[in-house]
């Protein structure tokens, strides 16, 4: 981690779960932590709890479902920090369960706004900003989901697993634009199966599952992710409870005689 030593990380979704853990563990290293969420007090009081870090974490509030906020965001680091964003981690995501037969249309369009339209604009500002300032050896980390590489079983869950997979594409959908342009930003998909955490802990079959890992190991894998040699990225890193698997199977409703 020498190498991010003094330098700005983006984490979105900071404010609990996979997004809290991952500003705990970064603040391990002497980083420049710009830790952001909507709940601005539990920002605050994460940054109180990370005080006698080596870290510097700075709380920053906004909705990301608003674009201008997101640029809003984006100008504060370069004003107030006088950087560049070295890595960015889009963590900031939502499940609701909702059914494509009777479901609400304000449900579809908020999963899809802050799981892949935030993410993808916050993929587009962060290359803005490395490129502004030089930082060719950025990383941008998305945290998505083993729902965006397979068919989740449950119904009510079918919109957000589309979430999940439009997240896919467009993640390797940026690593095909930046080599395009002869980029050596990095771009890494993280992967997890079932997480404890805020975003799935009240859809039905992930609270009462014993195959849910703990929001720490996964923000164990970004530290893997950021520690690879300068000429090798980790593109997807699939993380499961052992016993999980990446494909699930709905039990059977229809039977035939």
């Amino acid at each position: 981690m020498d190498r991010w030593t003094d330098r700005v990380v983006l984490v979105t979704g900071a404010s609990s779960g996979i997004g809290r853990s991952i500003v705990v563990e970064l603040s391990k290293y002497p980083l420049k932590i710009v830790a952001v969420a909507r709940r601005i007090n539990l920002l605050q009081e994460l940054s109180d709890e990370l005080q006698s870090s080596v870290a510097k974490i700075y709380p920053v509030q906004c909705d990301l479902t608003r674009e201008s906020e997101i640029l809003i965001m984006f100008k504060w680091i370069e004003t107030t920090i006088g950087q560049g964003v070295s890595v960015t981690i889009n963590n900031a995501g939502t499940m609701i369960k909702s059914k494509m037969l009777d479901g609400e249309t304000n449900d579809w369009r908020y999963l899809f706004d802050l799981n892949v339209i935030a993410v993808t604009t916050c993929c587009r500002e962060s290359y803005k900003s490395m490129n502004k300032y030089g930082i060719i050896d950025g990383h941008i980390i998305n945290i998505n989901s083993t729902a965006g590489y397979t068919m989740l079983p449950l119904s009510g869950q079918k919109v957000y697993n589309s979430s999940k997979t439009a997240l896919t594409y467009l993640t390797e959908g940026l690593r095909h634009e930046l080599a395009h342009v002869g980029s050596k930003i990095k771009v890494t998909s993280i992967n997890p199966g079932k997480v404890n955490s805020e975003a799935v802990g009240n859809v039905e079959g992930n609270k009462k599952s014993n195959l849910s890992m703990k929001p720490e190991r996964v923000a164990s894998m970004v530290i893997v992710a950021l520690t690879q040699p300068s000429d090798v990225v980790i593109g997807e890193l699939t993380v499961l409870s052992v016993g999980e698997t990446i494909q699930t199977y709905p039990p059977p409703i229809i039977s035939l005689k």
